[in-house]
């Protein structure tokens, strides 16, 4: 609820000061003097767009402070989302704006973006003026109407159609992704293909290149080779009758130097060097024995290896790449095959998916569907009931609840029809006004007082559910009167026992009713304008209420007639 509204220096008020009541507020004034800046001070608070022109003349800035109470859930997690600190469930908004069209916002103390205030604004303030009749005629709110009426089990069938929603078009970007995926691998699938084959025929093995080439020098200078190896053999170990071996003699020199060394302790170093020398070529020796075994030279070897290697080389040129580089290669590619073989099947898997979502979607949404041709059926009977009561007794409203059709759409009974988030429907609002007239959109039926009874025969229904605290209607006493006047009163009287409400009207019978009553006047001070803001009581209301029926003059028959008024209002008021 709005408990109070500060103003200053915003277009023609200086300094004003509202401390608004729980019920039905009213506001009245003569025309010009200033109703709907009031108004429009409230929505700048609200995060509604904001200029410089709304300054006071000779003044650097405006600035407008709201203090609210509230309970709604919905601003609690605002509020806790922003860091700011909360208190008695107050809230304390200010909105500062100065000539170079700068805003500075705060909730709290706290700075906050404009954003901030209008995700607030729409919990704390519901404001009905004449642009909002428009939205009223506009058909892409009908929907949104219709559904705030079907309570928890519509909501909640309206969460699961849109989650699944999400859902298939979540699955249709993924498919489209792997859709593409495939394509583009088609492009160098058969090329990726041989490559494979002809890599895996290769049977390369890590530095076998390098291994062949080892050998294939082995085998050109085998004979070479072979007569060092048998030389160095005959040399060390056998010797001949001319030569005696090496080893051998080294065997001797060993023998002689052990026989003295117990008396010349000096060769003892150079005795253990030689048994080392001796050790190390009899391990020679046998090793050259096992290099002669090893060696060999079987026919056609040396073409093999020749022809293996020049495979080799022609693969790595080919490829520009070394045999390791294409060992790796070939996985990688072979790993690209197989993840291919997995492309497809995931789009099989997907388009699966996507075919038992679209079900899924179809089933929710004609569950959707039907709640809401039942709540329209409730919803036509009681707007008809409601706007019978405001004097529009020939009427006969509708709700059209209609698909559209589309290529890209799903299959519903025989039918391809357009999906989203809210389901299949399209709403729209239609009405007669006149007996034998066809139902026609709102838009090219209505005049500006009929929007007015509409708009709110809606808001009673919709205000028994909704848990906006606080409700504004500016003017919407356009273009009636009289006995309906006082009908459109107590309808806002009758809202206003669930919520709080404000109201800007130029009609005695509804300024009769309020609970609270401020009076708007624009008076002239040292060739300034001023607008002030009074709430009037007793013989100051009476005289208003006066004026409001006739006009300039004020006599003892309009005061009577005003007196009169309020004493019915008050009857009135204790019905509720």
């Amino acid at each position: 609820m709005l408990l109070k509204l500060i103003v200053k220096d915003f277009a023609l008020i200086d300094d004003v000061e509202i401390e608004f009541k729980e019920g039905l507020n009213v506001l009245t004034g003569e025309t010009g003097a200033g109703k709907s800046i009031i108004i429009d001070a409230i929505g700048m608070i609200l995060g509604e767009r904001a200029s410089s022109e709304y300054i006071r003349s000779g003044k650097e800035f405006s600035v407008i402070e709201a203090v609210f109470e509230y309970n709604n859930p919905t601003i609690y997690n605002i509020l806790t989302e922003m860091g700011i600190e909360q208190e008695d469930n107050l809230l304390i908004i200010s909105r500062k704006i100065n000539q170079q069209g700068k805003n500075y916002c705060r909730i709290n103390g706290i700075s906050v973006p404009v954003s901030t205030l209008k995700a607030l604004g729409k919990n704390l303030v519901d404001i009905h003026g004449q642009h909002q009749h428009q939205s009223l005629l506009n058909p892409e709110k009908h929907l949104e109407m219709l559904d705030l009426l079907g309570g928890k089990e519509l909501q909640e069938k309206k969460e699961e159609v849109r989650s699944l929603y999400k859902k298939i078009i979540d699955t249709e970007n993924k498919l489209r992704s792997f859709v593409k995926a495939q394509e583009e691998f088609l492009k160098y699938k058969e090329q990726l293909k041989l490559e494979v084959d002809e890599l895996e025929m290769a049977q390369l093995k890590p530095g076998e290149d390098l291994v062949l080439e080892r050998e294939l020098e082995i085998l050109e200078h085998y004979d070479k080779i072979l007569r060092s190896l048998n030389f160095s053999l005959l040399t060390l170990y056998e010797g001949d009758e001319n030569s005696p071996a090496v080893v051998d003699n080294v065997a001797k020199v060993v023998n002689a130097l052990d026989e003295v060394v117990a008396y010349f302790s000096p060769i003892k170093k150079d005795l253990d060097s030689l048994r080392n020398i001796l050790y190390e070529l009899e391990d020679v020796v046998s090793d050259l024995r096992d290099h002669i075994k090893t060696i060999d030279f079987e026919p056609g070897k040396l073409d093999e290896i020749q022809a293996r290697i020049s495979f080799l080389n022609r693969l790595r040129n080919k490829y520009n790449k070394s045999i390791d580089e294409l060992i790796k290669y070939k996985e990688q590619a072979a790993s690209k095959l197989e993840e291919a073989l997995n492309i497809d099947e995931e789009i099989i898997k997907l388009e699966n998916s996507l075919e038992i979502l679209k079900q899924d979607y179809i089933k929710s949404a004609l569950e959707l569907h039907k709640l809401r041709k039942t709540i329209a059926s409730i919803f036509e009977k009681n707007i008809s009931r409601e706007l019978k009561d405001l004097g529009m007794k020939d009427v006969k409203f509708s709700v059209d609840i209609n698909w559209i059709e589309s290529e890209e759409g799903v299959k519903v009974k025989n039918k391809t029809v357009k999906i989203g988030e809210k389901g299949l429907d399209t709403v729209e609002f239609l009405i007669s006004t006149n007996p034998g007239e066809p139902l026609k959109p709102l838009a090219k039926i209505v005049s500006g007082g009929e929007a007015s009874r509409i708009l709110l025969a809606l808001k009673s229904i919709l205000a028994q559910i909704d848990n906006i605290p606080c409700l504004i209607f500016d003017e919407i006493d356009v273009g009636i009167g009289g006995r309906m006047s006082q009908i459109v009163g107590e309808k806002l009287f009758k809202i206003s026992r669930n919520h709080q409400v404000l109201c800007v009207t130029h009609s005695p019978q509804i300024a009769s009713l309020g609970d609270a009553h401020f009076c708007i006047n624009k008076i002239s001070n040292n060739d300034r304008t001023f607008t002030t803001v009074k709430e009037i009581k007793g013989e100051e209301r009476i005289k208003e209420i006066s004026r409001m029926l006739g006009g300039t003059e004020i006599t003892d028959k309009t005061i009577a007639h005003a007196k009169e008024m309020l004493e019915l209002a008050e009857k009135i008021k204790r019905k509720y």
